[in-house]
């Protein structure tokens, strides 16, 4: 009995450590084992040393020890709203969507030069002093009409330049809203509808002018016939048109009293 008590004294302890270390080895079984999602890179960074290439979407094993920094591939969007000028010196207020990737072709790189928190450090100071920078170069006018898709556009390029190489790419950069002082956009409406209304009547002014011009042809083409015509009224056509209407006069089934007189130039009397 006194056997038994102590074979299971020692067997107790033998049990919490043999559990102990199965956990442990489970964990660290665990901890080997990372699932990359879809739409998602992953850096393992061990102690400083990153790993060449990044982790694409599956079911990876890693060392326990390292520390493993997840990027997101997918399209994601910055809403930015600032203050700019234009080229002629006026503050606007701009909206504006920067819709950006990350190259996962450079994700080592941009963990390592930037971080994870690329949007703060780079990718915010640049929209800022790009839009600020392209805003200056147009009219005010441009942002309300569509030219400001060129504005938009440039904005894009000029992303790309800066960014692109860090391992960020821009896919679009599309101004949502331009907001002025109440009295300004007032005035620019004004302005707006003026140069529309004065478009308009060019327009009717040169339809209008067409129109005369068209008449103007008409009336010239109708004074040339009647000039044609007057000419060609001699006497000898008279008389021969008289000549051609008392034939058909003869041989008409009806009854008529011709009188001539003998002036050839006298007009023809019918009597029915």
């Amino acid at each position: 009995m006194q056997a038994f008590a102590l074979n299971r004294k020692t067997m107790i302890p033998m049990l919490v450590v043999s559990g102990l270390l199965g956990f442990g080895g489970l964990v660290a079984l665990l901890r080997c084992v990372t699932v990359i999602k879809t739409g998602e890179i992953g850096i393992v960074d061990l102690y400083g040393q990153v790993s060449a290439q990044p982790l694409t979407p599956g079911i990876h094993l890693k060392n326990p020890l390292a520390r493993l920094t997840k990027f997101s591939t997918r399209i994601r969007e910055v809403k930015e709203t600032l203050e700019t000028p234009t080229k002629e010196g006026l503050m606007v207020n701009v909206d504006v969507s920067v819709l950006y990737r990350i190259d996962s072709e450079k994700a080592k790189q941009l963990y390592q030069t930037v971080g994870t928190n690329y949007e703060e450090v780079i990718l915010t100071p640049q929209i800022r002093s790009l839009i600020r920078g392209a805003t200056a170069t147009y009219e005010l006018k441009t942002l309300y009409t569509s030219d400001r898709e060129k504005l938009a556009q440039q904005l894009r390029d000029n992303l790309n330049k800066s960014l692109r190489d860090r391992g960020i790419i821009i896919e679009e950069a599309p101004l949502r809203n331009v907001k002025l002082p109440e009295a300004l956009e007032r005035s620019v409406q004004e302005k707006l509808k003026a140069e529309q209304e004065s478009q308009r009547m060019k327009f009717v002014l040169d339809r209008e002018r067409q129109e005369a011009d068209r008449k103007r042809i008409e009336a010239q083409g109708n004074a040339d016939a009647q000039r044609i015509l007057s000419q060609g009224l001699t006497d000898q056509a008279l008389r021969f048109k008289q000549i051609e209407a008392m034939q058909q006069l003869a041989t008409s089934q009806n009854s008529k009293v011709i009188v001539l007189s003998g002036d050839q130039k006298a007009p023809v009397m019918l009597q029915p």
